[in-house]
Formats: C-alpha cells, sequence, structure tokens
C-alpha cells in the first residue's frame, strides 16, 4: 500500500506526475470550500444587521429585480435545491418578508410577493452587498475579479456536468 511518504518519495523521485496535479486540485478543491464557508460567515454578520440569512439573498434580489415569482422559477433563477428554497421561503414568510398568493392558472402554484417589509429589508440589503463586496474583493483587479469570474463559472458548469451525467448512469 502507499502511505504518503512513499507516494511524496516517489514523485521526488520523478516516478509520479499524477502528485502535484492531484495536490493543486485537491487544494482548489479546499479553498473554494474555504472561501464559501468564509463568505457566509461574513454574510451572516453583515447581514445580521438586515435582518435577513445569506441563503435568502438569490431569493429576496430575484423578488426585487423581478416582482412577484412562482416557487418553480425562483428555483431555476437561483439553481437552488426545491427543498432548500422551500425551507427558506417558509421561514421568510414566519418573518413577514414574503407572502404566497394562489396562482390563477394553476391554482396548485402560488406566486411568491415581497411584502412592504421584505422590500425594504431587500433594498437595505442591496445597499448592504455593494458596501461588502469591496471588503473580500480588496487588492484584486478588475481583470483579475473577470479571470476569477470566468474561473468559477467553468468549474460550476463542469461540476454540474458531472452530477447530471452521474444521475443518468443510475
Amino acid at each position: 500500500m502507499n502511505t504518503p511518504e512513499k507516494v511524496v518519495a516517489a514523485h521526488l523521485n520523478g516516478k509520479d506526475a499524477q502528485v502535484p496535479h492531484l495536490v493543486d486540485e485537491a487544494q482548489i478543491s479546499s479553498q473554494i470550500s474555504l472561501a464559501a464557508r468564509l463568505l457566509q460567515k461574513a454574510a451572516r454578520v453583515r447581514l445580521g444587521e438586515v435582518g435577513a440569512w445569506p441563503g435568502q439573498i438569490p431569493l429576496l434580489l430575484w423578488l426585487l429585480e423581478e416582482g412577484n415569482l412562482i416557487q418553480k422559477e425562483l428555483i431555476a433563477r437561483t439553481g437552488m435545491e426545491q427543498s432548500t428554497v422551500a425551507e427558506h421561503l417558509d421561514r421568510m414568510e414566519r418573518m413577514g418578508l414574503v407572502k404566497r398568493e394562489r396562482e390563477p392558472q394553476d391554482r396548485r402554484a402560488f406566486r411568491i410577493c415581497l411584502t412592504d417589509k421584505g422590500r425594504a429589508i431587500s433594498g437595505d440589503l442591496v445597499e448592504n452587498i455593494k458596501e461588502g463586496v469591496p471588503i473580500f474583493t480588496k487588492g484584486l483587479t478588475s481583470d483579475q475579479l473577470a479571470g476569477f469570474n470566468q474561473a468559477i463559472n467553468t468549474i460550476i458548469d463542469n461540476l454540474n456536468t458531472y452530477l447530471r451525467q452521474s444521475k443518468a448512469k443510475r
């Protein structure tokens, strides 16, 4: 069995060119995960002032941008899981941020609407985001941000493709 020490020794002796590549890939995964966790923590700190949860951000912003949407539309726009959207909407309704109205064309569907309180929080949220983004992009040029955006979108697309293909194989 190859122990980590044997793998490193083989690499140092030029026998395994794969190791640095695997280390880089593992490091990228760890860095993305760490950045996501830190971003969520920072968002909780900043959003505590506004009165919203980080997971609610995309829902609030889509509702602010497009007005009333049905849950299925919110799922499509955010890329979130159905159960996650349902949980957030339930919490947001209890908080008085949204209300559900039956869809006249489909009695099974509900149109999600921002309340006055939800609109106010969404406006505060937009301002909070504008002020907060420079905190974690400080020191990056617009070219670096554009490159990062392209890279992270490629990673997301690759992961979505992998998951779709894995699901199709089952």
